[in-house]
């Protein structure tokens, strides 16, 4: 009951926050939230001690990190005196045993690979929950009136932090990506959700499944995560479930940010700062100070994604930063002898040619080679592989790159649980 009612706080007060209805209020806003972040929190990091002078935080000189900075101190960082072995072995004995009800001392603490493959950790207070519960609730999966809502949520591992969505609202049921396809789709076609949340990859297994009519489902609403979502496949999930996507930019480092109703992705910036690392006048890459957390401070922390800015205003009336899109990580675009190719364009560029195919990976592997695997049957390969090489020749083009080594495949190879990188550029020196 205590839990709930702080879930009924916090909704309560992001309902009546002031209504942020320029830049210069949101900044105000945020310079003062900030201050007081420091004195609340940033005090009781042993990390960030030594950058208040007097009675003032210097914010000029905290550093900006990343995630191997944020892993090395999180002794140091964390306000609860945690221990990064004893954290880690949590997380790890819960993945191991698929049971996600531990924390420590009270404290929520989950185990974060990311597309990077790298093990990263948070820790999520009883409060920071109530409060990612309530954000949640006010900006993505909003309740009905008189009607509990069955929620499908598809995760690599679960957390009591999602599972505190349960409520005389919500019915929650965490369907385990570990598992095979074809016992979770029976699973999701016998459960019948009103909500679909799971990241993009799974959302196209699922909705071929409705379309080749293995499940029949109908969701009122689907919600993509933890993977970039591409313009074509979120077409054909769209078009499949005849319903809207909405997205969620939750990651390790928080909550950032989710899509309105007209389908723009807003950035929380009533709970974080973004500081930008501009790679041209519409790209950048995030940097992060999350005014919201306590246990475990996000600050000046940079993202190695790929944001793109949307220029005009929204609809909708949201002055929060505007993102037309996710463009990926920073190793999801490919680059030829110095000349850079964004994932999205490849994907657009394909979905043009054909819609043959659906699922597939591309692996850059050599300064001109890549690696190309398509899901289809033998007796399609040939022709798929011709549309696809004639897809991306034709994109390549319009930067003045040739000479490309093609190598396909007819399968995808991937590591359960994993999150899919449809476009990836792995390390080599170009």
């Amino acid at each position: 009951m205590r839990f709930k009612l702080k879930i009924i706080y916090y909704w309560l007060q992001i309902q009546f926050a002031p209504k942020l209805r320029s830049r210069e209020a949101i900044e105000a806003f945020q310079v003062k939230k900030m201050n007081r972040f420091a004195f609340k929190t940033l005090i009781k990091s042993k990390f960030y001690q030594p950058y208040f002078i007097g009675n003032k935080f210097n914010w000029t000189t905290v550093p900006q990190i990343s995630k191997t900075e944020f892993m090395a101190e999180f002794n140091q960082i964390n306000t609860l005196g945690i221990d990064l072995n004893e954290a880690m072995k949590v997380a790890i004995d819960s993945e191991k045993l698929r049971n996600f009800k531990n924390d420590l001392n009270g404290v929520t603490v989950g185990l974060s690979t990311g597309t990077s493959g790298k093990r990263g950790l948070f820790l999520v207070s009883e409060n920071e929950k109530a409060n990612w519960v309530a954000l949640v609730i006010s900006r993505v999966i909003k309740p009905r009136l008189f009607r509990k809502q069955k929620i499908a949520f598809f995760l690599r591992a679960n957390s009591n932090l999602y599972s505190s969505v349960e409520s005389s609202l919500f019915e929650f049921k965490y369907f385990d990506i570990f598992k095979p396809i074809q016992e979770l789709l029976e699973s999701l076609n016998h459960y019948q959700p009103n909500i679909l949340a799971s990241q993009p990859s799974i959302l196209m297994d699922i909705a071929l499944a409705q379309k080749n009519r293995t499940i029949h489902i109908s969701p009122i609403q689907i919600i993509s995560f933890a993977e970039v979502l591409h313009k074509s496949d979120k077409d054909i999930i769209s078009s499949i479930f005849n319903t809207k996507i909405t997205e969620a930019y939750q990651c390790t480092e928080g909550f950032l940010g989710a899509s309105c109703k007209h389908g723009t992705m807003h950035l929380n910036e009533d709970f974080i700062r973004v500081d930008k690392e501009w790679i041209d006048e519409n790209k950048f890459y995030p940097i992060i100070t999350d005014f919201s957390r306590s246990s475990q401070p996000v600050v000046k922390y940079k993202l190695n994604d790929v944001l793109e800015i949307k220029n005009e205003a929204c609809p909708c009336g949201s002055k929060l930063l505007a993102i037309e899109k996710i463009i990926g990580r920073d190793d999801d675009i490919l680059i030829f002898d110095g000349i850079k190719v964004y994932p999205d364009l490849i994907a657009r560029k394909i979905a043009l040619h054909t819609d043959s195919f659906q699922l597939y990976t591309i692996e850059q592997t050599g300064s001109k080679e890549l690696h190309i695997n398509i899901a289809c049957n033998e007796a399609d390969f040939e022709n798929n592989t011709t549309l696809f090489k004639n897809a991306l020749n034709d994109l390549f083009k319009d930067f003045g790159i040739t000479e490309i080594d093609y190598h396909f495949d007819n399968n995808i190879a991937s590591i359960k649980g994993n999150k899919t990188r449809k476009i990836k550029r792995l390390s080599y020196e170009n």
